[in-house]
This record gives structure tokens, C-alpha cells and sequence, in this order.
């Protein structure tokens, strides 16, 4: 594509802003089967395997929940095998 003029890839966007910095983005908090969260642009339909909180917010907002409830970042199964018993090998 040929830019006329002084025109840039930057300019032109500055000119025509894209629809995501014109309108704020609502996000929604999501976690998985293994307790692992992610931010997803509450607009669009779920991904396979995620799960809504129920939170909602601004982009900051849904970090600031995130940060404040995953406090434990290895995932579920992880966790749950570093708790469990280990095996001794006895009585086998």
C-alpha cells in the first residue's frame, strides 16, 4: 500500500482511530478447571473451558481483582499433588 504526503501507518491511525480506543473495552474475569484466571472482552463469547466469575470491569479493574484473589499461581492440579500424601512405597 502507498502512503501520500507525510502519511504513516501511525498517522493514518491517529486520524482513524481503530474501534477498541474509541469505545472502552468491559472485561470479564475468567477461570479455568486448574483455577487459572484470564481477562476477556466481556462482548465476545466464552472460550472452550473458561468459566465467568462474575466480575466485570475496565481492564485495570479485573487486574486488580485477579491480583487480588489468584494468590496462588501453580495451577489446581499442580497444588493438589504437592499436598497429597507421597507415596512411602510400604506394605507394597
Amino acid at each position: 500500500m502507498r502512503l501520500s504526503g507525510g502519511d504513516t501507518p501511525d498517522s493514518r491511525n491517529a486520524r482513524h482511530p481503530i474501534p477498541e480506543d474509541v469505545v472502552p473495552t468491559t472485561y470479564q474475569v475468567l477461570v479455568n478447571h486448574e483455577d487459572q484466571y484470564a481477562l476477556y472482552p466481556a462482548a465476545r463469547e466464552l472460550p472452550d473451558g473458561w468459566t465467568p466469575t462474575g466480575f466485570s470491569g475496565t481492564e485495570d479493574e479485573c487486574a486488580a481483582h485477579v491480583d487480588a484473589h489468584w494468590t496462588d499461581m501453580r495451577p489446581r492440579s499442580v497444588r493438589t499433588a504437592a499436598t497429597a500424601p507421597a507415596a512411602t512405597g510400604e506394605g507394597v
